[in-house]
């Protein structure tokens, strides 16, 4: 019960904001605004791609970071909101949705108010909110992977979502929907200037700058590949120490 009405307050957060302490009518507000907030089913109905997310046999893949919700936490900065919640990262929406518990039925869930200010950790993974322009709309979630002294590590998940295919002929099978893993790299810097790592492995290297001959030096010498995630993520380790040894 405390999780639940830990829960409802943080889905409205951004919206009572005239006193620390939640009175009465903020309290039945925030409940009336909780029972109208986006669904799970809501999504399901909004994502018209000719695939039924409940039915999990007619794709292959997951839309979400994980196919079933994991516990964690809810932060506001450094506060604590709320604790040993069911949560999921749903990339197709980029959303991130809340059960009070693992065995909260599916059709409960919420969608997390989005804002800078609040970031989630799911099963130890930590995702925050980046806006745009400095506002909502537009931004989305990150994957924090490694937070350094000078420049951060982040991964934007994205899932490239192919329909089902009927088959063309009588020798050839029909091909199930797919949701394919595409995750997007980003250096960051302590302002928030995003840096997209490209593709390829020599264009990867260019993103480092003056400490590229370096950074080029310490992967030959480790034997790194940079187009797998735990490679390019100790090169940006490496990156963010020798420039932090500059200071």
């Amino acid at each position: 019960m405390k999780n639940l009405i830990k829960l409802t307050i943080l889905l409205v957060a951004v919206l009572i904001v005239d006193s620390p302490k939640i009175n009465a009518q903020n309290y039945y507000m925030a409940r009336q605004i909780t029972n109208t907030a986006l669904s799970l089913d809501q999504f399901i109905t909004r994502f018209d791609n000719g695939v039924d997310l409940n039915d999990v046999k007619s794709y292959k893949g997951t839309p979400y970071n994980t196919p079933n919700y994991l516990i964690g936490n809810i932060y506001e900065n450094s506060t604590l909101l709320a604790n040993d919640v069911a949560l999921r990262y749903n990339a197709v929406s980029d959303e991130i949705e809340v059960k009070e518990s693992i065995t909260t039925p599916d059709e409960e869930a919420k969608v997390l108010t989005k804002s800078i200010d609040i970031y989630v950790k799911i099963n130890g993974d930590i995702f925050i909110f980046a806006p745009y322009q400095g506002g909502v709309e537009g931004g989305g979630y990150f994957q924090v992977l490694f937070e350094g002294t000078q420049y951060s590590f982040y991964k934007k998940i994205i899932k490239k979502f192919t329909p089902a295919k009927k088959a063309s002929t009588s020798i050839t099978t029909d091909t199930p929907a797919m949701f394919q893993d595409k995750p997007v790299y980003y250096i960051v810097t302590k302002k928030g200037r995003y840096y997209e790592f490209p593709s390829s492995k020599s264009k990867k290297i260019k993103v480092f700058g003056e400490q590229k001959d370096a950074i080029k030096k310490y992967v030959k010498e480790k034997g790194l590949d940079l187009n797998k995630e735990k490679d390019l993520k100790k090169a940006v380790i490496y990156f963010d120490k020798i420039e932090g040894s500059k200071l």
